[in-house]
């Protein structure tokens, strides 16, 4: 397994927002986490990338404990977080905030040929390269965002709620590209999602968190099948 998450248990003060939830990745699979706002989603991602402190639980990560290790060791290990609604720097140019996700890294991979894979796969990144970051609509910082966490080709891809914000056309243009990465490069991805749908049309397999706990799991076209849990999960 790539990602092994057992008994991750996460509480701020007296609130539980994580409660013994276990799960596990393999390589090249895209894989769903979903539920409604407040679920618990956020904070799973969170403590895989060390963000969070995780109370009790293990995460393990090619074979390796990460629990101990901070946040850059994380990414450093090959973990890339795709943050939620995001959170790019505004004042920075689009070319900048590539640059940023360079950092400390620049001579284990080749820049060049990482920037122009990233440019043919996200064009626009190329034609507003020079503009601050705060120009670009939505959906651009949102490609802006999943394309600053793969200049570094990481092993894993975690993606918080991308679809935070966006009109739904919009929602489809970056749901197909976190498809297109996984089938055509092979990349692991963990997305955590509201927009069940979506997300589910896209992944291999599902979990489904309800406050902390995650009630069911399984391929994601059982689920979308399943006519208990869409009106229980899914709102149909």
């Amino acid at each position: 397994m790539l990602l092994e998450v057992s008994d991750l248990r996460i509480a701020y003060g007296d609130i539980r927002a994580v409660s013994g939830v276990s799960f596990a990745l393999e390589k090249g699979e895209l894989v769903s986490i979903i539920g409604a706002n407040g679920a618990g989603k956020t904070s799973i991602l969170g403590g895989i990338m060390g963000m969070v402190p995780v109370r009790q639980g293990g995460i393990r990560f090619k074979g390796r404990e990460m629990n101990r290790l901070a946040s850059f060791e994380r990414a450093r290990a090959g973990m890339r977080l795709v943050p939620e609604r995001a959170r790019v720097f505004p004042r920075l140019s689009v070319q900048e905030n590539l640059m940023t996700g360079v950092y400390g890294l620049r001579r284990k991979i080749d820049v060049a040929r990482r920037f122009a894979w990233l440019h043919d796969l996200f064009p626009i990144l190329r034609e507003r390269g020079g503009q601050p970051a705060s120009t670009l609509s939505g959906g651009e910082q949102q490609q802006l965002a999943i394309a600053r966490a793969l200049v570094s080709s990481p092993d894993l891809l975690l993606v918080d709620e991308v679809s935070m914000g966006l009109m739904p056309k919009l929602v489809d243009q970056v749901f197909e590209v976190l498809a297109q990465i996984n089938r055509e490069h092979g990349l692991t991805i963990l997305l955590v999602e509201q927009n069940a749908m979506a997300s589910l049309a896209i992944s291999h397999r599902a979990y489904v968190l309800e406050t902390g706990v995650c009630v069911f799991e399984g391929r994601a076209g059982d689920l979308l099948k399943d006519p208990k849990l869409k009106a229980a999960y899914l709102g149909e």
